[in-house]
């Protein structure tokens, strides 16, 4: 039995969602991850952290940026071409100089589809590159921090993260922010032409700007706030439907599908009336600036026309302006969406920074691994989950090499805690853990952790074959993995098993019992020959038809390593060196088997307990 199986971090440790602001004060707990900032398309701060990710590909965005220039400036010169012609040969009522721009007219257009192949090839690539390496640093972070990250926030929450937050940075990086930069790029060229032609005409086609502008401000802010709403439904959604999946067998039986299932209704409703806003906000936007469109291009007709009757503005002009004016308002249009797509990368790319940037880890040493005589103190350890909740109090105890040393004690005692401090997963608030002289937190992990083996009560098993299920490596020594099986009585079922060691298990080990299971933890546990091996309640869940075997198996392990056992199983540490018996966060007894039953104590009434039991 756990004190605490997945407990809290203590208040007094920073959760720092977004630099520079505190997560909170006054010791009260907070949830990680809980409180987004909202992320605005002007956004300084933001835009300079993805600028920061294209910096390490800095050749590559230059080489997209001069493709997207030149692309984008090449159509340019269409209508302009077309200009000279009409008013050139077309209206002298030659043919004979018509070749020469219906050649140079489809040079342009071969030479804007190669650099338009080119732009995506090389804008594909970069944002490839980038969200690459973000999905990279992201998951390297999430795997060194501290085991109350975890404990406090949904894997539906991390996974919409992980996945789809930063799918939709892929589609910024990928596609979005090249195309709103070549929307740009054609709608600020396009109006230089235009003015240069005829600053009238250019005057009369753009006096419906202001409307379209107040119309792209408003729609933009509209979608940008319905966009945050459904993907903090979204991520309440993933997150209650990884739960429930995740824990059908407690559904099932207390006969909660009704319950589960209208808070599922609940949440999917919430999503879909968001998508419902958003939808009505994009069909009332388009339309709107179609029909402002339309009268763009009425005004540039009517009152080129006047013009034209006055001999004002020749046809050629009237023709090419017209041609502006498309290309003015196409991108126009297109534009709002692409601020919206990329308000909607915006708001993701904030939700990932903000997992980046949470500080959920324990400060990292720099010690490496020792090779003198191993040796544990506990020294004076106060440790509290939660302000004024101590969960350890005064704790101090030495583990000797080759010293096997159990821990029991009623529910909630503290018996789990010692090993979490011991594996770093924490740090006491007060007093030392000691692992040859040195306390824990000045180690690396990877040091501190080589030279130990932990067997917890819950085995988790991956979906893969036996042999990397102990090796937990796809290198593994068959050869070792094979004996450290024999040495703990798994090889006898693995070899019933229609492939042996090349078995894949199904997830979390369904197709094995919990004793099976448990065997495999031993043989996982000596695999890497651990110098001190911690064992988690291991023997709790086994069934009575492997029980004996289990039992043999811990007998050798005890015997051959330093050793930690917390145990409910009083039959299952008789035999160890010393037994510490914790009450209330506090040692309270302590001896050998004999010893303490000869106290008549705490320990001899749980023997009591369990002999009647």
């Amino acid at each position: 039995m756990t004190a605490s199986p997945h407990p809290p971090q203590p208040s007094t440790s920073t959760v720092t969602a977004i630099p520079g602001k505190s997560a909170g004060s006054g010791g009260k707990r907070r949830d990680y991850l809980h409180e987004d900032r909202t992320a605005h398309f002007l956004d300084r701060r933001l835009w300079g952290r993805f600028i920061g990710l294209a910096a390490g590909h800095r050749w590559l965005a230059v080489a997209s940026f001069i493709l997207l220039m030149i692309a984008e400036f090449l159509p340019l010169l269409q209508p302009a071409l077309f200009r000279r012609m009409i008013d050139g040969p077309i209206q002298q009522g030659r043919t004979d100089g018509l070749w020469v721009y219906i050649g140079a007219f489809f040079l342009i257009v071969v030479a804007t589809g190669v650099l338009e192949y080119l732009k995506a090839i090389a804008s594909q690539n970069l944002g490839l590159r980038i969200i690459h390496k973000l999905r990279l640093e992201v998951y390297r972070r999430l795997q060194h921090f501290r085991m109350d990250f975890f404990h406090r926030t949904p894997v539906g929450r991390l996974m919409t993260r992980l996945g789809n937050d930063i799918d939709s940075l892929n589609s910024m990086f990928t596609e979005g922010l090249i195309e709103l930069l070549g929307a740009l790029l054609m709608i600020g060229m396009a109006v230089v032409f235009m003015l240069y032609m005829d600053w009238r005409l250019a005057l009369a086609s753009l006096a419906v700007l202001p409307f379209m502008v107040f119309a792209t401000s408003v729609f933009r802010v509209k979608v940008r706030k319905v966009n945050v709403e459904i993907r903090k439904w979204l991520a309440q959604l993933n997150s209650t439907m990884q739960e429930s999946l995740a824990g059908i067998h407690v559904v099932q039986v207390f006969g909660k599908e009704k319950s589960q299932f209208e808070e599922f209704d609940r949440v999917n409703k919430q999503v879909r009336q968001g998508w419902l806003r958003n939808v009505k906000y994009y069909a009332l936007f388009f339309p709107g600036i179609s029909g402002l469109t339309e009268l763009a291009l009425a005004a540039l007709y009517f009152f080129g026309g006047y013009l034209f009757l006055r001999d004002e503005v020749s046809l050629g002009t009237l023709v090419a302006l017209s041609w502006y004016t498309g290309m003015f308002f196409r991108p126009l249009r297109e534009l709002s969406d692409k601020i919206t797509t990329l308000q909607t990368a915006m708001a993701a790319g904030e939700r990932v920074f903000t997992l980046y940037d949470t500080e959920a880890s324990l400060p990292s040493g720099d010690k490496e691994k020792s090779l003198s005589r191993l040796r544990v103190d506990f020294e004076h350890v106060h440790f509290e989950y939660e302000k004024g909740q101590p969960v350890l109090v005064d704790v101090s105890f030495t583990v000797s090499e080759g010293e096997s040393v159990a821990i029991v004690g009623a529910t909630g005692s503290g018996k789990s805690t010692v090993l979490g401090l011991l594996n770093k997963f924490y740090l006491p608030n007060s007093g030392r853990v000691l692992l040859n002289g040195i306390p824990v937190q000045e180690y690396k992990e990877a040091a501190l952790r080589s030279d130990m083996g932990f067997i917890p009560q819950d085995v988790y098993l991956f979906a893969e074959s036996v042999a990397f299920n102990v090796a937990l490596s796809p290198d593994f020594d068959l050869q070792r993995v094979e004996e450290v099986c024999r040495h703990v009585h798994a090889h006898g079922f693995i070899s019933d098993m229609k492939e042996g060691y090349a078995t894949r298990l199904r997830e979390r080990g369904e197709n094995l019992s919990a004793g099976q299971r448990q065997l495999l933890a031993f043989a996982r546990a000596l695999y890497h020959k651990p110098r001190l091996l911690l064992l988690d309640e291991a023997t709790s869940s086994v069934d009575t038809q492997t029980e004996g075997l289990v039992q043999d198996a811990l007998g050798r392990i005890l015997q051959e390593t330093t050793s930690i056992i917390v145990a409910h199983r009083l039959s299952t540490i008789q035999n160890a060196d010393k037994i510490l018996v914790m009450h209330r966060g506090q040692i309270r007894e302590a001896g050998t088997h004999a010893e303490l039953l000869k106290q008549e104590g705490i320990y001899w009434k749980l023997y009591q307990i369990q002999s009647f039991e």
